[in-house]
């Protein structure tokens, strides 16, 4: 929550929402979470202000799935274009948590897009593809739901080794047409 209020992509009412929210569900809800539903009247950086006193850190390490899903939604709704799309979620990689294939995902995609934008390399329609598969992974992540984030996190960990294992595929495939091609005797190459 932090992150996104921090980054513009959570309003300071959605914030003070989830706080009333998690008030109405919790018997005995913590005094952070009535602080924030009653925080109308503080400025944005008041708020989050609040948020990293609580917390206790200068910098916290939080989860980058539900912020994925935030990204998810923006970029589908077009109010974050492809670039800022890519950067975003290349910063984010220094400032939340991913696994390692999360991590390659970003990396890649990250490149592919330089690349594609400097005429090296694809294009950028490859990009969106890749861009959309990797964020279509968290697009049922909301602040809303943060009770089922662990149903979705073993979701998502199955659709990334899923994804990761048709890569291995493809990739065996490729070696192995390059090492039949290689092993062709130089003279064959001149006959095609």
């Amino acid at each position: 929550m932090r992150a996104g209020l921090a980054s513009g992509f959570l309003t300071k009412e959605e914030i003070i929402n989830w706080a009333d929210k998690i008030i109405t569900k919790d018997k005995e809800p913590d005094i952070f979470f009535i602080d924030l539903a009653l925080s109308s009247s503080k400025s944005t950086g008041d708020v989050l202000h609040y948020i990293n006193e609580y917390l206790g850190f200068e910098k916290t390490t939080i989860d980058g799935r539900p912020l994925l899903g935030l990204i998810y939604k923006e970029y589908k709704n077009e109010r974050m274009n492809l670039e800022k799309t890519v950067t975003t979620i290349f910063r984010l990689k220094f400032e939340a948590i991913f696994n390692d294939r999360e991590e390659a995902f970003i990396y890649s995609i990250d490149d592919l897009y330089d690349c594609a934008k400097n005429n090296i390399y694809g294009t950028i329609e490859d990009v969106q593809r890749e861009l959309e598969k990797f964020l279509g992974f968290y697009k049922d992540y909301t602040i809303h739901n943060f009770e089922h984030w662990q149903d979705l996190n073993k979701k998502v960990d199955f659709e990334l080794e899923e994804d990761y294992q048709i890569h291995l595929q493809q990739s065996e495939i490729h070696k192995r047409q390059l090492a039949k091609n290689n092993n062709k005797a130089w003279w064959k190459f001149w006959k095609k």
